[in-house]
């Protein structure tokens, strides 16, 4: 035994450092080799999930292109349905019409239908929204109950996915069902409510989206005023001619520009009194939104109310009437520098010629 480490050992202070020091030297060789174990486990599991991949691939890419029933490959290992799932789902994104159906009748041939529905009732995540995207490629109507169960769930991703299965499924019925929870949630990005309404369709979303304009709280309407864009125009016509027409100050400046944006779709003359009065409304944005609507419809008798607009304190109001007289039917650039020599506010001239370098180069 060395010396030092005789005295060492003679030494209680010493003697416990000394047993630290092995204790701590042990640890770090078995964390050292725990680690090691893993990142072999790792490598054997990714090789073996891309052999998975490169046998799979193809064999989906022929199902979709001809009908095999019952599918000519042996169903996958019980530690392989994940991995199949993964890529099923990752195919199905890319396939439409018949060969999307014929990958639905692999699956279901397979049993992994059913498998996708169990793993709805695991408490992981990420193995509930699996199974929701399966279903979402299934879009199978007897499906409709046990998705429809987790439209409020806690987790707002997982609520969003089932609304997604939902409206794949049935659009019009989904959209009675996922536009009031969209309302109370405010945990749903606007974009995702967006892109939902997007993939429903204006046919579904217009009715359900006018009962909650008309009947949600104030900061509710204004949450869900934008997806005004996503529905018809024709059905929100009344709601957006009742918000333009109420009192000064009696409806959210995001409302007013809602109801612009739908009347502007509209292209009906008789609202032009009501695109006049919103260009002189105090907020920016309602002012931008009423010179687009007014611009779809625009004509030479409204060039005095676009060069008004030109010394407007916002950048955003000033362009637009600029680019609206530039627009104007008939003019080419000779006219429009000539209005724009008479403009005495030096920010609207600006924007004009900015306008017209643009619109006449």
């Amino acid at each position: 035994m060395p010396d030092w480490l005789a005295i060492a050992l003679v030494d209680p202070v010493l003697r416990w450092a000394v047993y630290v020091t092995a204790a701590l030297a042990v640890l770090t060789l078995l964390t050292m080799g725990q680690v090691l174990v893993l990142a072999e486990l790792g490598s054997r599991q990714l090789a073996r999930r891309r052999g998975f991949d490169a046998d799979w691939r193809p064999r989906l890419a022929e199902a979709s292109l001809s009908d095999c029933a019952p599918p000519p490959w042996p169903a996958p290992r019980a530690q392989q349905r994940l991995w199949f799932l993964l890529l099923w789902s990752r195919t199905q994104r890319q396939l439409r019409g018949e060969a999307h159906a014929r990958l639905n009748r692999v699956l279901e041939a397979y049993a992994l239908d059913r498998f996708a529905l169990d793993l709805l009732r695991r408490r992981g995540i990420h193995l509930r929204l699996l199974a929701l995207a399966v279903l979402r490629e299934l879009a199978d109507a007897v499906h409709w109950d046990v998705v429809a169960r987790f439209l409020r769930h806690d987790n707002p991703f997982l609520a969003l996915a089932a609304a997604e299965v939902l409206v794949t499924i049935d659009a019009p019925r989904a959209m009675r069902d996922v536009l009031p929870v969209a309302v109370a949630r405010q945990d749903w990005t606007p974009q995702r409510v967006a892109a939902l309404c997007q993939l429903a369709g204006r046919a579904a979303v217009s009715l359900p989206l006018l009962d909650a304009l008309q009947s949600a709280p104030a900061a509710a309407q204004r949450r869900i005023a934008p997806l005004t864009q996503w529905a018809d125009p024709a059905v929100l016509a009344g709601w957006a001619r009742a918000v333009l027409d109420g009192p000064p100050g009696s409806h959210d400046p995001a409302l007013r520009q809602a109801a612009l944006q739908v009347v502007g779709s509209l292209r009906d003359g008789a609202d032009r009194p009501r695109l006049s009065q919103a260009l002189a409304d105090a907020d920016a944005g309602v002012r931008l939104a009423a010179l687009k609507a007014l611009g779809k419809q625009a004509a030479l008798r409204d060039l005095d109310q676009l060069l008004a607009l030109l010394p407007d304190p916002d950048w955003a109001v000033r362009q637009e009437a600029a680019d609206a007289i530039a627009a104007q039917p008939g003019f080419d650039r000779a006219a429009v520098e000539r209005i724009a020599d008479t403009v005495a506010d030096r920010y609207g001239r600006d924007a004009l010629r900015r306008a017209i370098a643009e619109r006449h180069p």
